[in-house]
């Protein structure tokens, strides 16, 4: 640990708060108080690394910091236009201080300090810079996910992805270094993953072409049958392993679809008015069912998942069992999470629609609904065909498409909550 001085405090504070305003949407907004708990040196001289964790915000933050000579040129890595935050004094004199996960010569070098492997490393690439997650992939070997916001105690999607690498489910980048301090996940290096495509963007493609083209969905150039099946077997396969990993626990099905339509009704009372809902909310209530729940993913959609050359993975465990909306791990229906995918199907349908056509006015609404409607079906059947599901789904498949409704609908209310909070 750095010993604090009155002034390094000091300076460190003001880098936290420079450092928390560049990755506030809104700019304008009064700067939050902000206290610094503890600093690692992760890395002594010039260049060096600071790993600082303060209070902000209600919240544990996490900046880790280079110290550069000062006028030193530096390289911006991903969207940050200018890394540098301010000056900072240790035992090495006066440094220039830059978020260290955007400089192109310091991200290698805070990925030897997680890893303990000071092999050099070419080819850093920003991948995700959110709340989330800052994600980098460095070429041809791994994958470094630094969190800026902590939990109180480990991370659950870190949790649930080493618990998936550990119950053998391989289709996911396995964990090969975890960063923790005092009970925290502060971050995860994971392997790289080769012919990796998301998964938003192979359904992207398929809808571009069937636009383009008119036709059936599977005479498409681009049909997304053969890989919705598999991405269905995969999901199943995933449930599987969280199911060996973390147990499971029973629902009254009523109780749930009651909660389910609370929260409908609290985001778009209109949404209960669709054909065949009220219907599916009535028979649930009626056949008095119970089904077990799980730790599950949490929020599992297209842009959750990607296509390697092995097949689907799980490119995304960071929610780790967290629903939209939700601050703490849910156990839920497995189906909770097919109807994610299934919500995700449609959106992605809606989305390249509107991308071809912002007015409307092409027909377009026929050709996404027969591309959503294959898909879907080929995603829930490549799902119930996999063995071993039937213990964690009802065996009759109209129930199964009722209880997919149901919280497909849950899924929808979520996202009009979210937009709404935005």
């Amino acid at each position: 640990m750095l010993e604090l001085t009155d002034d390094r405090r000091l300076s460190l504070t003001q880098l936290v708060s420079a450092w928390l305003a560049q990755h506030r949407e809104d700019r304008s907004a009064a700067e939050p108080p902000v206290e610094v708990r503890e600093v690692e040196v992760l890395r002594a001289g010039r260049p060096g690394l600071l790993d600082v964790i303060a209070e902000a915000e209600g919240r544990a933050v996490h900046a880790v910091l280079g110290v550069r000579r000062l006028g030193e040129e530096t390289q911006s890595l991903g969207t940050t236009d200018d890394p540098v935050l301010g000056l900072f004094e240790d035992d090495e004199g006066l440094g220039m201080v830059v978020d260290a996960l955007h400089d192109a010569e310091l991200a290698p070098l805070v990925l030897a300090a997680v890893t303990g492997d000071d092999t050099p490393v070419t080819g850093v690439t920003p991948v995700a810079d959110t709340d989330e997650g800052v994600v980098l992939a460095f070429a041809e070997r791994c994958t470094l996910t630094v969190f800026p916001r902590l939990f109180d105690g480990l991370h659950p999607g870190v949790e649930l992805l080493v618990a998936l690498d550990e119950a053998g489910f391989n289709h996911l980048a396995a964990p090969v270094a975890l960063w923790r301090r005092g009970g925290r996940d502060l971050g995860v290096v994971q392997e790289l993953l080769a012919g990796s495509a998301g998964g938003w963007a192979l359904a992207l493609t398929s809808l571009r072409d069937l636009y383009a083209s008119g036709g059936l969905p599977e005479e498409a150039g681009g049909d997304f049958g053969p890989e919705g099946r598999a991405l269905g077997t995969m999901t199943a396969r995933m449930h599987l392993a969280l199911d060996r990993s973390f147990g499971r626990r029973s629902e009254d099905v009523t109780e749930r679809v009651d909660s389910v339509e609370r929260i409908v009704v609290a985001a778009d009372p209109a949404l209960l008015d669709a054909p065949g809902v009220g219907e599916a909310f009535e028979a649930l209530r009626a056949a008095n069912l119970h089904g077990p729940v799980l730790h599950t993913h949490g929020d599992f959609h297209l842009g959750r998942t990607a296509r390697t050359d092995q097949g689907w993975v799980v490119a995304d465990c960071m929610p780790g069992g967290v629903p939209p909306g939700a601050t703490d791990v849910v156990f839920r229906s497995p189906l909770a999470d097919v109807a994610d995918m299934l919500w995700s199907l449609h959106h992605v349908a809606s989305v390249a629609a509107s991308e071809r056509d912002p007015t409307g006015r092409s027909g377009l609404a026929a050709l996404a609904q027969g591309w959503e409607a294959r898909n879907r079906r080929a995603f829930l059947s490549g799902y119930l065909a996999t063995p071993g599901i039937g213990g964690l789904v009802p065996t009759d498949r109209e129930t199964v498409g009722k209880l997919a409704a149901v919280f497909e609908l849950e899924r929808a209310a979520a996202r009009i909550m979210q937009l709404g909070a935005g």
